[in-house]
């Protein structure tokens, strides 16, 4: 595999309502509109993102994410990452979206972590108001 490239595979999850979604290689301005269209192929109720093979996220990546998050959110869906190295987390700390998305050191634990179906809606809007403010914050650069 090239140096500037991901591969993408997608598994089921271990609940009906999951699909884990395996990326390996580099999530960048090349890549990250494959994700994107990855992801919205067959819309799972909960989509585990397993990054432990992801290298390197540049802005379009995290744009992708972004918006990932919110397409999957205000569908009352969700979205769950497992596997972030170190220094990828640390872009999203400096990028202010650390709050946003929740860390899983792995897929068993993100799957374990899942929302059911029978969640609570107010849990939804809460984590978009989360978001809102982060994206609204001053010192916040797009």
């Amino acid at each position: 595999m090239s140096d500037h490239k991901l591969q993408i595979s997608v598994i089921d999850g271990r609940h009906s309502s999951e699909k884990v979604m395996v990326l390996e290689g580099v999530l960048n301005a090349e890549t990250a509109f494959q994700v994107r269209d990855a992801a919205r192929q067959d819309v799972p109720e909960t989509l585990v993102l397993d990054m432990s093979g992801v290298r390197y996220v540049d802005s379009s990546g995290i744009g992708v994410l972004i918006g990932l998050y919110v397409s999957f959110e205000q569908k009352s869906n969700h979205i769950l990452l497992a596997g972030i190295n170190d220094r990828v987390w640390d872009l999203f700390r400096k990028c202010k979206i650390d709050d946003v998305f929740t860390r899983y050191p792995t897929v068993a634990d993100a799957e374990v972590a899942a929302p059911s179906s029978r969640e609570d809606p107010s849990d939804v809007r809460l984590a978009d108001q989360r978001l809102q403010r982060t994206l609204r914050a001053p010192d916040h650069e797009p």
